[in-house]
């Protein structure tokens, strides 16, 4: 919290005005390549292997046959359920139960932040991803938060690529008595300075990228430079994309110096082992996240408990949730 503690001068054609943010933290490390995704037998072999209290074929044998089977049916990393299937007998030894354990090796293989450390504190804060990823209602619910706690939040946009991309935000900050503010050009920035007057953060959304598009990427990264701001940037991928995918991502937009990863639609999949791949790949780190598209429901703090009792839970088909 606090007021802003650095002035930075942003000029345009007009004339110049000053926008307070914080000093940029130091610049994250670039994500290593991913590692492979493992190849696992189809969805029903694995329901007729638990059935049948099989072990599953290639499944760590240290690991009871329902444990194994179902961090392979999540596409759990297999360089990752090797080390549980080690750690396992002592620790249950220990008097740990499997979600504990699992709990553990998470919180050595993969990086996460606390929970204060997840919620934009001060600075400026920049959300971007491929296009559907959820970057909108991500600041939409970050802004309602923070007005919630009495925090004073700035919110901007750099979404001018597609025909109402902006209008979605706009109406949501509206709802909670807030005003956003598209960015097309220094002149907007300087009016939208102007009219927040100090804030403690800004959350800046953008226009999503097709990361096989060329120059995408780039094209994103030379539009955030133009901000003359320093920024923590934060990378927005939704939880059911496809594996491979999604774990390419971070690394194809390494150069963006991200600062986490931020998953989405957490209630649109029932498989985390994709989460954790890229996660593991990515090194970078896991803090806040969503799992509903509604504008109350607030964002959820991804821990390595969280994270254990999800994958320690069976994938689910969508119609076994039918009314």
């Amino acid at each position: 919290g606090g007021r802003l503690a650095q002035t930075e001068r942003v000029t345009d054609c007009d004339g110049e005005i000053t926008a307070a943010v914080n000093e940029a933290e130091p610049i994250a490390p670039r994500p290593k390549a991913p590692n492979p995704i493992p190849n696992v037998a189809p969805l029903a072999k694995i329901y007729e292997q638990i059935n049948e209290k099989q072990p599953t074929e290639g499944s760590v044998h240290a690991l009871p046959s329902l444990l194994a089977s179902t961090l392979e049916a999540h596409q759990m990393p297999s360089a990752m359920i090797g080390p549980l299937g080690t750690a396992l007998p002592g620790l249950k030894a220990a008097g740990f139960t499997e979600a504990e354990a699992l709990a553990m090796l998470l919180g050595k293989q993969l990086q996460f932040l606390t929970a204060p450390e997840s919620m934009p504190q001060g600075g400026v804060h920049v959300y971007v991803g491929p296009h559907g990823a959820g970057k909108t209602t991500l600041v939409a619910k970050l802004a309602l938060q923070a007005k919630q706690m009495g925090r004073r939040f700035g919110v901007l946009s750099l979404d001018t690529q597609k025909i109402g991309g902006f209008e979605p935000l706009a109406i949501a900050t509206e709802i909670f008595g807030e005003h956003a503010y598209l960015i097309q050009s220094p002149a907007d920035l300087h009016s939208a300075a102007a009219a927040l007057g100090p804030r403690q953060a800004l959350l800046v959304d953008t226009g999503g990228f097709n990361p096989f598009a060329k120059r995408a990427v780039f094209n994103l990264q030379q539009q955030l430079e133009a901000l003359n701001l320093p920024m923590q940037v934060h990378l927005v991928l939704p939880a059911n994309l496809n594996p491979a995918d999604l774990a390419t991502l971070p690394v194809a937009c390494h150069g963006l110096n991200l600062k986490s990863l931020i998953f989405t639609k957490l209630d649109c999949t029932t498989r985390f082992g994709a989460l954790v791949a890229t996660a593991h790949g990515s090194q970078l780190p896991l803090g806040v996240a969503t799992h509903a598209a509604d504008l109350a429901t607030p964002p959820l703090h991804l821990t390595p408990a969280w994270l254990a009792e999800s994958l320690l839970q069976l994938p689910q088909q969508p119609w076994e949730f039918a009314a």
